[in-house]
């Protein structure tokens, strides 16, 4: 048996403020939309991260199962990686995006990072590889 990871699937309370967060401030070109739905997919030239309306959810997830949502959450964090730590900061500040904590340096594991959030509190972190170039 082969399980092959293809996406992450966030289910988002604010669709269309996430789905502009993620085109806009993050740079991410859509693959697939539908708006009827509520559900859009992003190309991040990897693995794809999708939206979904989670009121929605109810058609999917039996009404057994009890579905909550911590807007402080960070089971899950998705990790950009760009060439500039510095210069990725600038961007998301001129976006009026409010990082958590001031960049980290760690030397031992050969990366800068620091961490903020998207409209519906889904932790993302950047990082700047150190050691290693990056194209």
């Amino acid at each position: 048996m082969h399980f092959r990871y293809i996406y992450t699937r966030l289910n988002v309370e604010n669709f269309e403020a996430c789905k502009a967060f993620y085109r806009d401030v993050m740079g991410l070109s859509i693959k697939f939309e539908d708006d009827m739905d509520e559900y859009v997919e992003f190309d991040t030239d990897s693995i794809r991260i999708t939206l979904f309306n989670r009121k929605k959810l109810t058609d999917f997830i039996p009404q057994s199962e009890s579905l909550s949502y911590d807007p402080h959450n960070a089971q899950v964090v998705l990790s950009f990686q760009v060439k500039s730590l510095e210069d990725a900061i600038a961007h998301l500040q001129s976006k009026k995006v409010e990082l958590l904590a001031p960049p980290t340096n760690y030397p031992d594991r050969g990366f800068l990072s620091t961490c903020f959030r998207d409209p519906d509190g889904n932790l993302i972190e950047i990082e700047q590889m150190t050691d290693v170039l990056i194209s």
